[in-house]
């Protein structure tokens, strides 16, 4: 029988998958060009930025995009733009990346942790609903992984008490909930071009709207308080600017997206039927809502049920699966996940350098955040990119893990090695 790569056996797979992010020539070109320019910050007339703005408008069918430095400068500005101010309560999942909950601290407001759907691992408008109160200022929904929130219902409940919804799109660009682009049906969209987006500079991010004063006070408060155009500033801002070179490799980026979204999409629709016939494995989601009409697939995500892998009273743990996979040579998130509320920065009651959060309820998203596994770009890797030839290794990894399970579990039954592992896979297989 094959001894797993985890505890000392060959691993399945030697070969790199594809890297992300990707670029060829057309970045360097694009970044030469900007070079050549002399002109390597700010936004004017005629440079790059003003291009991407432009071009990532059209792109979402919205009239105002505004480049930033990062994502979570986005969020900020646009509590900021919405008038959030200290003690003030914005709604975000307890399921999302922490930086969702700190643009919100950071203005001094009041994070409000609500529960997320099961299914999708994003807020609905049940869950919005149950969490309004008279500090209710704002409500963020992410569009986790990739999948969009039920905006649908979020607008409804939204609409109702007169609340904006932000769209938290960092992992979701090109993701569309019956045909329209995220991004475009809150109030405000927020992107990020970090190294593992769907389109990269390494870092960097967008605000976008319909609203035309709402934009213009965005533009301003990423650039020291100054609007456009005007060369004093009357209000309190950041330099949050996005530098040429950043934006000169976005617009190259941006004619990637959709390529890469039809081969992300078969790739995890391959994933999706190969695994689903594999004992205690489910896609997430199980069954796609027909009113997805685009998934961004940052990443593609299963639950992992550990009994039912193992097929007996003892169950596996994710995390020795994760590592098991990993090891293979699969590229897998190790990192353990766990709910925005659990993080010390909030769970700490000694922590003092910050505004005060409130959970609403994080039952499903502590659940989720303890069997999921993910694969894709939220692992460093173009692996969804590749066709079914390669990516039948993934299928073949966990099938080799299943039929030497009882390796896993008994090594889960000496003290202490497990976590030695672990920790030693992860500095051999740096994510």
């Amino acid at each position: 029988m094959t001894a797993l790569a985890l505890l000392g056996g060959s691993p399945l797979r030697t070969r790199p998958f594809r890297a992300w992010p990707q670029f060829d020539q057309a970045e360097l070109a694009a970044l030469a060009e900007a070079l050549d320019s002399r002109r390597w910050g700010g936004i004017h007339s005629g440079s790059q930025g003003e291009a991407f703005e432009t071009e990532l408008a059209d792109y979402l069918q919205v009239p105002h995009a505004v480049v930033v430095a990062n994502g979570t400068a986005g969020l900020m500005i646009a509590l900021k733009a919405l008038g959030v101010r200290p003690g003030d309560e914005v709604i975000v999942p307890a399921m999302t990346y922490l930086a969702t909950a700190t643009a919100v601290s950071l203005l001094g407001g009041v994070p409000v942790f609500v529960d997320t759907d099961p299914a999708t691992h994003t807020i609905t408008g049940s869950s919005l609903k149950a969490a309004i109160s008279e500090r209710t200022k704002v409500v963020v929904a992410v569009h986790l992984g990739g999948h969009p929130a039920d905006m649908d219902s979020l607008g409804d409940v939204a609409g109702t008490y007169g609340i904006p919804i932000v769209e938290d799109c960092a992992q979701s660009l090109g993701a569309t909930w019956n045909g329209t682009q995220t991004g475009s049906m809150g109030t405000i969209g927020v992107f990020s071009f970090a190294s593992t987006k769907n389109i990269s500079a390494g870092e960097g991010g967008a605000v976008v709207t319909h609203d035309d004063a709402l934009a213009a006070r965005i533009a301003s408060l990423r650039d020291h308080g100054r609007p456009r155009g005007v060369a004093h500033h009357p209000e309190l801002g950041w330099n949050l600017r996005l530098s040429e070179f950043q934006s000169a490799v976005l617009r190259v980026q941006l004619k990637r997206l959709e390529p890469h979204l039809a081969a992300k999409a078969k790739g995890a629709a391959f994933l999706a039927s190969a695994l689903s016939s594999l004992p205690g494995l489910t896609p997430v989601p199980a069954t796609l809502d027909p009113r997805v009409t685009a998934h961004g697939r940052f990443s593609f995500a299963f639950t992992f049920d550990g009994e039912a892998f193992n097929d007996e009273a003892n169950s596996i743990s994710p995390g020795a699966f994760r590592a098991a996979l990993r090891a293979e040579g699969i590229p897998v998130s190790t990192r353990d996940l766990i709910a925005c509320p659990d993080e010390p920065i909030y769970a700490d009651i000694t922590n003092r350098d910050y505004s005060s959060s409130r959970t609403v309820s994080a039952e499903q998203a502590r659940a989720a955040c303890s069997t999921l596994v993910l694969l894709g770009q939220a692992a460093g890797s173009g692996l969804l990119l590749e066709g079914p030839k390669e990516l039948a290794d993934v299928v073949r990894a966990v099938e080799k893990i299943h039929e030497n399970r009882h390796q896993l579990r008994q090594e889960q039954r000496r003290p202490a090695r497990p976590l030695r592992l672990i920790r030693s896979l992860v500095k051999e297989y740096p994510q």
